[in-house]
């Protein structure tokens, strides 16, 4: 009886223990088997990817464009803006008529022209130098092509302080062409030149209207009195280089 007794005793604790026991017991196999599956193996071997042999697909080729549109589409921007041309000119070696000197007025300008003056005498290392005279020179025509006539010039040299270059025409510096121009003019007694005229040019034309404008801005010595200068003008191409336009 006494053992009997001591059994049922121990029957409850061991109906709690066991069965918490064997489901944790039960669960933590459950996880072991779950890891084992999903982690590879230390001793597995290692999966080579294999990729097939790629094929370069040849380039599609593109349509011909529509007619129609080829028709709309606007024409394409000329390569360069045409040159503007000059008219041919006339033969330089046709030999030119004589003229006869003209008869002119005297100049509008107070003239007081003695043998000797101030200023006649001035030294300078420009290379252009006129002759002062008593002299009246006369202009035929108007414009770049007036030619006219200057008689009885004969004087001391007269260099100008200050000249400036002509401006060389854009076409004769193309065709390099070569020349001078005469012209006679009024220094007045500030040194400022004026009543610039032609009396001859070679070719004829061509160079007179930028001697003309060069001439108009060159500057003498002052004087006490107004001074007539005949002047040559050489027109070399060497001078397109300076020319401001360009």
């Amino acid at each position: 009886m006494a053992s009997g007794l001591s059994l049922n005793a121990q029957n409850p604790a061991s109906r709690w223990l066991l069965p918490p026991l064997l489901g944790l017991i039960i669960a933590l196999l459950l996880f072991w088997l779950m890891a084992r599956l999903i982690a590879p193996g230390a001793g597995a071997p290692k999966l080579l990817r294999v990729t097939d042999g790629v094929q370069l697909a040849p380039p599609q080729a593109q349509p011909p464009p529509d007619q129609n549109q080829l028709a709309d589409a606007p024409p394409p921007p000329p390569d360069a803006p045409p040159a503007l041309s000059r008219a041919d000119l006339p033969s330089l070696s046709a030999a030119a008529a004589p003229l006869a000197p003209l008869e002119a007025g005297p100049i509008s300008v107070p003239l007081t022209l003695g043998g000797s003056g101030s200023g006649i005498g001035v030294t300078g290392s420009s290379g252009f130098a006129g002759f002062a005279g008593r002299g009246l020179g006369g202009g035929g025509g108007g414009g770049g092509n007036g030619l006219g006539l200057g008689n009885n010039f004969a004087g001391k040299p007269l260099v100008p302080l200050s000249t400036a270059r002509p401006q060389m025409p854009e076409w004769a510096c193309k065709q390099k062409l070569r020349g001078w121009v005469e012209v006679v003019f009024t220094v007045m007694p500030n040194g400022r030149v004026r009543d610039v005229k032609l009396v001859d040019a070679d070719p004829r034309g061509v160079f007179e209207a930028a001697a003309v404008e060069s001439i108009s801005n060159w500057i003498y010595e002052s004087s006490k009195s107004a001074r007539e200068v005949k002047q040559r003008v050489e027109m070399n191409p060497e001078d397109c280089a300076y020319n401001w336009r360009q």
